[in-house]
């Protein structure tokens, strides 16, 4: 698989997967030792909320940097360099929508039943 991106936004996937894992794994391991492993599903969501919730926070964080102002010697116009952090051509705050997704699936696909 190709990724595509550019400046930072390549750290999608490791902020995505690593807190994820983290903040599911902690979860799970409080809701074994409180005695509810049934509820393993919220460990799940509340590794992919915290997963978009940080990938958010960093993205528009690393894309309202202010841009970088040169002046055109032969017009004297003004040029801005923006920075921007893209993964697929899609800023990094906006991968969090489609992760918050993932992790709501499969909680309402249970209270669906």
């Amino acid at each position: 698989m190709f990724l595509i991106w550019s400046g930072w936004g390549i750290l999608v996937v490791p902020i995505v997967l690593v807190t994820s894992v983290v903040v599911g794994g902690l979860l799970q391991a409080a809701l074994t030792a409180a005695g509810r492993p049934d509820l393993a599903f919220l460990a799940f969501f509340a590794g992919g909320m915290a997963a978009a919730a940080a990938n958010w926070f960093i993205g528009r964080r690393l894309n309202s940097a202010p841009p970088r102002e040169l002046l055109d010697p032969r017009t004297n116009e003004r040029v801005l360099l923006y920075r921007r952090h893209k993964l697929f051509w899609i800023p990094m705050q906006y991968w969090s929508i489609p992760v918050a997704i993932a992790a709501l699936v499969p909680l309402l696909a249970l209270f669906g039943k």
